[in-house]
């Protein structure tokens, strides 16, 4: 086995994945919004009128942080809480204009951003594509 090559590639996966995200938390803390509070709102934006414990569940964090998130978005108006129709007790949560205009500004710049990435060849860009999804299926066979 080769560990020094798993290693090198793991942490090159780090770099990137570091590197892409200071991007983002940059483009968000200049429009005042946390990157947990994008990851939420861009959530809603693709799935709207989730209810606060599937929206905290797909963000990956307990149902207590994410109803402290809902309520600073909330506050900002960038979401609404209503009800639903056929269950009075249960929230769902959705986007006001503000709210989807936040989260479309913030990802624009941040892809732009990003588009430096595109200097590679398409079919560079393909080839490393094809060795992740590999990679993916090869880590989540089962033994």
């Amino acid at each position: 086995m080769d560990e020094k090559l798993i290693r090198e590639v793991v942490l090159s996966f780090r770099s990137v994945q570091r590197k892409i995200h200071q991007y983002l938390q940059e483009e968000a803390a200049k429009r005042d919004i946390t990157t947990v509070q994008l990851f939420a709102l861009g959530t809603l934006k693709r799935e709207p009128h989730l209810t606060l414990g599937e929206l905290a569940e797909r963000v990956q964090v307990n149902k207590s942080t994410m109803s402290g998130i809902v309520d600073r978005l909330v506050k900002a108006n960038y979401l609404t809480r209503g009800r639903e129709e056929g269950n009075r007790r249960a929230l769902n949560l959705q986007l006001t204009t503000e709210g989807l205009a936040k989260v479309d500004e913030t990802y624009d710049l941040f892809f732009n951003r990003l588009e430096r990435v595109l200097e590679i060849e398409t079919e560079e860009l393909e080839a490393m594509l094809d060795t992740h999804k590999k990679m993916i299926a090869l880590l989540e066979r089962k033994e």
